[in-house]
């Protein structure tokens, strides 16, 4: 199985979970030559910018920890283009940045809100 077969296999598991809690999806595996993001939904008045990470293995490094500070810029800047060239107004829009974390077989998720 391809890398990206393994990471659609696993946003296919967090839009089943995050769907089960009462959200929304609106796009996925948004990308742009800078960045991407894996899923954004609505959770009623929330736009949320969802990264998805997962590792067979909890005993490495704890997920938030993988994500550096570089990817946070890229993640924050491909959010604000989203919202431009779908004529979101940002300053009327609430967002939020989540992280679902998958890890090991059976997969056990969770799922960060607001986690940067």
């Amino acid at each position: 199985m391809s890398s990206r077969d393994v990471g659609t296999k696993h946003e296919n598991a967090a839009v089943d979970y995050l769907t089960q809690q009462g959200l929304t999806l609106v796009a996925r595996n948004y990308r742009l030559r800078d960045g991407e993001i894996d899923l954004i939904m609505r959770d009623k008045n929330y736009l949320v910018f969802i990264e998805v990470k997962f590792r067979s293995n909890s005993h490495f490094a704890a997920i938030l920890e993988q994500i550096d500070q570089r990817q946070l810029k890229r993640i924050r800047r491909s959010a604000q283009l989203f919202m431009l060239q779908h004529g979101i107004v940002e300053h009327l829009t609430a967002c939020r940045f989540d992280v679902v974390a998958i890890t090991g077989a059976p997969f056990q998720i969770e799922w960060l809100k607001d986690a940067f």
